[in-house]
């Protein structure tokens, strides 16, 4: 049997209990309550530790991407060291060179690192020369009259545009024909 000290001594209408309130209950419906009552906090104590978790998880995951973001070019500059080795070797034979063939042949051999280096990353060349202009590829920066050669045929590149695995990340600027009637 409940006892009501509420001093106001207005019904709460089932919501609030005040603490002063002594309540009596049978064994199996204690049972059950303290039953409820313990599935209730084991509940909350597998909340708090997933909460925790996760929380734990999101800081985990925001310092490896903060570290992936610092540490991202190491593996590229790595790779392009050997190419700046080259440039420098080159720069000192090019100051002592009395064959100028040599030189020559050693500047081409680095541009095949470069260009081998760039395909290696995903980096390729977009091609220009006797291709048919593409406004999604090529940029024109210069026309050029003819009778013979056909409308927006590409004559010069003036400067090689590039795509990283498929995407556009310079376009190719070139000289294109325009056909005079």
């Amino acid at each position: 049997m409940a006892k009501d000290n509420n001093k106001n001594n207005k019904p709460d209408n089932g919501r609030h209990a005040p603490d002063d309130v002594n309540v009596t209950l049978s064994k199996p419906d204690y049972d059950a309550l303290k039953l409820k009552a313990d599935e209730r906090d084991s509940y909350s104590d597998k909340y708090l530790r997933a909460h925790a978790e996760f929380e734990n998880a999101k800081k985990r995951l925001d310092k490896e991407r903060t570290d992936l973001l610092r540490y991202a070019n190491d593996n590229f500059i790595m790779s392009f060291l050997p190419i700046v080795d080259s440039l420098e070797i080159a720069e000192k034979h090019i100051k002592e060179a009395k064959d100028f063939k040599a030189v020559r042949e050693g500047v081409d051999m680095i541009q095949m690192q470069i260009q081998q280096f760039l395909k290696e990353i995903g980096i390729e060349r977009i091609k220009t020369l006797g291709e048919k202009f593409d406004p999604h590829v090529h940029e024109p920066v210069e026309t050029e009259e003819s009778k013979e050669k056909e409308d927006g045929l590409i004559t010069a590149e003036l400067k090689p545009g590039y795509k990283s695995n498929g995407r556009l990340l310079r376009p190719a600027a070139v000289r294109i024909v325009k056909r005079q009637v």
